[in-house]
């Protein structure tokens, strides 16, 4: 398989140095290629789009994202400690008392899980700027944050910037797909790195119990059975797993002979087996894998490290990563709490979706188009049992009739012209142990119903071409805008899947029934389109906010999200009616009689003593669009004599009443389509 490439992202340059550094000793250059840039060299530098992009933290994700190309795929790494840097740690007595110091107080925390879990047995204290610590502290430790440790303790110890976790590895080899192979090198390199990780900390593994006690808390955490041999064949580590597979829970394991104390038939087959490669042998009546590797200290053989896990454990582990890369792309999003509301039936809504959240049965999301039910389903998934598992969506309106059915079953090699070498996996498929949506299912034809419904039966399915049958665990949810009793008594929809699909209904209202939310939706929308195109947020007029309370939305949700998306590209501050691109649409609430709008507007200006005035700067203002100063200039020619103040005031009315809409800058003021209407009218009551 070709090099990949990576780029990985960190706010400071030792930080960066500790991933290449990490990067290297992991021989990830066998199979990467890497970019390694700072926060500062972005504006300066091109992202590749296909690159897969690592960031040091969720802290630096805000800086990062106006220079990362659109579609690209983006992990925020897992950190650990850097374990050569904590040995001065264990020479501090126990329960002592230390500070931890970092630049915010959720790595400080971070920092001191990662401690205990490593059994570093000292009493810790976080400290971050402007946090309070004990007068009774004099040791500080930091993650390479020297700078925010306080001036008066009296030892400081560094252990370095926090290295890349294990499962982050695994998560960049997942994204590209790479096989089981490349995962066990990796873990093998990762695992070698815990054991010996420096000349100088393999050189006190024989100094010092605590140390020794340290190195076993590690070998323990590892999935992998691990043994370490000396020279001379005597066992000198050996974690639980390896314990616990030769059963020798209780026996003083340490300095005994590897050939007394193993198996005989699993130490023979180790000993025949070449270092550094991947072997399987067979030991008592099952198959394991193991890998030996060579230790050594400087120059001189010091022994060898042995990896070992039962071969069923590892399909397990295949298994667990089929299902991650194959998910990939089938990932819900949406949750309960994403969904904004204030809207008492659609809350009602929520709380029956979040009781039936907990059941595997069937549910049926019945609504208009747009209402939002694709989200309320992800919602559920997310709220289920199967919320670590696949969510695969399928709308039955966007996938031909021709292609539908090997897209939902999947198909065997050879099944037809053009199939994939070694056959194609199905959404049914992609979906085991997760939620499957069928979207729009009222328009699957009555031959996709009849396979759907013995699916749903059988809870099996058979690809397209093949002769095996294919047992799946999913959770369905179904969706329409159709009414399918009426469609089940024209004979167009099955009846017998319908009650299969109706087990758990929840009607989504559409938003004319939800109007309180539409203030909600519209401000989320705003955010979210100012977001996508860099500028200020805007606001609706009084008259605007009206007229969408009052629209009668048959588009619903997604209506309403287009209209604002549209808003974003043509409004400056704020938005007027006359921006509306449904202004010429029926309302379904009573709307407001023009005429006596613009009969009040002429009272109110007639009382004021404006009415001429305001006339000749609309009639101004029509001819073209100018400034302040010139509508002034050309006010004192038609004989009306107006201060600068006074006319600013009358066009801050105009404003007001959206007859007219100021200019910014050099711009002028121009005239709206409400202003132009009010000319006629004082036209028509001459």
């Amino acid at each position: 398989m070709a090099k990949k490439e990576i780029t990985i992202i960190t706010f400071t340059n030792d930080t960066l140095n500790t991933f290449a550094e990490q990067f290297e000793k992991l021989g990830l250059e066998e199979d990467f290629n890497l970019i390694l840039l700072t926060t500062a060299q972005l504006p300066y530098k091109k992202i590749n789009k296909d690159s897969l992009i690592i960031l040091s933290s969720k802290s630096i994700q805000v800086l990062v994202m106006p220079y990362i190309p659109k579609g690209s795929k983006m992990i925020i790494a897992n950190r650990t400690l850097n374990h050569i840097n904590i040995r001065k740690l264990l020479e501090i007595s126990a329960d002592t008392k230390v500070l931890v110091v970092s630049d915010r107080m959720e790595t400080s925390m971070e920092t001191i899980e990662l401690l205990k879990d490593f059994s570093i047995g000292l009493d810790f204290t976080p400290y971050y700027p402007g946090a309070l610590y004990p007068e009774n502290i004099d040791i500080a430790v930091t993650p390479g944050e020297i700078e925010y440790v306080p001036k008066y303790i009296r030892k400081v110890i560094n252990i370095g910037s926090r290295v890349i976790d294990l499962s982050t590895w695994i998560d960049v080899y997942a994204h590209f797909n790479y096989d089981y192979q490349a995962i066990s090198k990796l873990t093998s390199r990762y695992v070698e790195t815990l054991v010996y990780m420096t000349r100088e900390l393999n050189s006190e593994i024989h100094k010092t119990n605590l140390l020794k006690s340290y190195l076993e808390s590690i070998i323990d955490s590892i999935d992998e059975a691990l043994i370490v041999l000396d020279q001379n064949k005597k066992v000198r580590f050996i974690n639980e797993r390896a314990i616990d597979k030769f059963h020798l829970k209780g026996v003083d394991c340490l300095n005994q002979k590897a050939s007394e104390l193993l198996p005989n038939e699993f130490y023979k087959e180790v000993k025949q087996i070449t270092d550094n490669e991947d072997h399987m042998i067979d030991s008592d009546d099952k198959t394991i894998f193991v890998r030996k590797t060579k230790v050594s200290l400087g120059s001189s053989f010091s022994g060898h490290l042995i990896l070992f896990r039962e071969a069923e454990k590892i399909e397990k582990l295949e298994h667990d990563y089929r299902i991650k890369v194959l998910s990939k792309g089938h990932v819900a999003k949406w949750r309960f709490e994403n969904l904004s509301t204030v809207s008492t039936n659609f809350r009602s809504v929520i709380d029956i979706a979040k009781k039936l959240a907990t059941s595997s049965s069937t549910v049926l999301l019945l609504g208009e188009t747009g209402t939002g039910k694709e989200l309320l389903a992800q919602s559920i998934h997310n709220a289920s049992d199967r919320r670590n598992y696949p969510f695969v969506g399928v709308n039955f309106a966007a996938i031909s009739e021709s292609l539908l059915e090997s897209e939902l079953f999947g198909y065997e090699e050879g099944a037809f012209t053009g199939a994939r070498k070694g056959g194609h996996s199905g959404f049914f498929e992609q979906a085991h142990k997760g939620t499957i949506f069928l979207d729009e299912i009222g328009d699957a034809s009555l031959s996709i119903q009849s396979r759907l419904l013995r699916v749903l039966q059988e809870k099996q399915i058979m690809r397209v071409g093949g002769n095996r049958v294919i047992p799946i665990d999913i959770r369905v949810i179904a969706a329409t805008n159709k009414e399918l009793l009426k469609m089940v008594d024209a004979d167009k929809f099955r009846a017998d899947l319908y009650y299969r699909l109706n087990i758990l209904p929840i009607e989504v209202p559409p938003l004319r029934e939800r109007k309180a939310d539409i203030p909600l939706l519209a401000k989320r929308f705003i955010n979210n389109s100012c977001e996508m195109l860099k500028r200020p947020v805007f606001m609706f007029s009084d008259n605007a906010l009206e007229k969408l309370l009052n629209y009668d939305w048959p588009g619903n949700i997604r209506e309403l999200e287009n209209l604002i998306e549209y808003l974003a590209h043509i409004v400056d501050d704020v938005v007027y009616p006359h921006h509306f691109s449904f202004r010429n649409t029926t309302y379904t609430a009573k709307e407001t009689d023009t005429n006596q709008e613009y009969e009040d507007l002429y009272f109110s200006y007639l009382n004021k003593g404006f009415l001429i005035e305001i006339k000749e700067i609309l009639d101004i203002l029509a001819e073209r669009d100018i400034g302040r100063r010139r509508v002034l200039k050309l006010m004192n020619q038609r004989q009306i004599n107006l201060t600068e103040q006074q006319l600013r005031y009358r066009m801050e009315l105009m404003t007001k009443d959206e007859l007219i809409v100021p200019g910014k800058g050099r711009q002028g003021s121009s005239i709206t389509v409400k202003g132009e209407e009010f000319v006629k009218y004082l036209e028509m009551r001459k």
